[in-house]
């Protein structure tokens, strides 16, 4: 019995959480009414273009979720939009899945997750990683996932975590994300 419930346990792909802060946009700021843990991009000088709030999870009143709504006098520029932080506890060597769930609302494109891995300075990108784009036909309602995987490069010190919409085409849509993880999975 027990070289059997050894054996099964070994065929188990190893699969932990780290340590994503506030994952689900729960714990909000009373200053700035937005989720604590999190940096939000803007261009310089030019904050309007972007709005990022706390909305409900549609179907539980209980539950938050971030939304990221992009002006619709937006310029038709390539820049995205997103909520970041590093996330620690990450291993070099090591494979992660990262993901969300999303909404949109007049959207062209699908919200994404990205991970970029920094060296020591924070001036070296030693990897990246992100879901990929998906031209949209119509507004997603109901909850989808995204996701991507990415393998630390050595020398990573930090792994920031990224997820958000591209502006280009969505002028006026909105991006509603909940549930970031990011999960240590066995590599192949």
């Amino acid at each position: 019995m027990k070289l059997l419930l050894a054996l099964l346990c070994s065929t188990v792909a190893a699969a932990s959480t780290t340590n994503v802060n506030n994952s689900g946009f729960e714990d909000i700021s009373e200053r700035t009414r937005l989720p604590v843990g999190w940096g939000y991009t803007s261009l310089p000088g030019q904050s309007d273009l972007v709005e990022y709030k706390v909305t409900t999870v549609p179907g539980d009143e209980n539950s938050k979720a971030l939304a990221i709504t992009v002006s619709s006098d937006h310029p038709d520029q390539r820049v995205a939009y997103n909520a970041f932080q590093d996330v620690p506890g990450i291993e070099s060597g090591k494979t992660y899945k990262v993901s969300a769930r999303v909404q949109t609302r007049g959207l062209e494109t699908m919200p994404m997750v990205a991970v970029q891995c920094i060296d020591q300075t924070g001036k070296k990108y030693l990897g990246f990683a992100r879901t990929p784009e998906r031209k949209l036909q119509q507004d997603i309602k109901e909850w989808q996932s995204v996701e991507t995987m990415v393998t630390v490069p050595a020398g990573t010190a930090k792994f920031r975590l990224r997820a958000g919409i591209p502006a280009q085409g969505n002028a006026g849509g909105t991006a509603i994300l909940d549930d970031i993880t990011v999960i240590e999975v066995e590599s192949k």
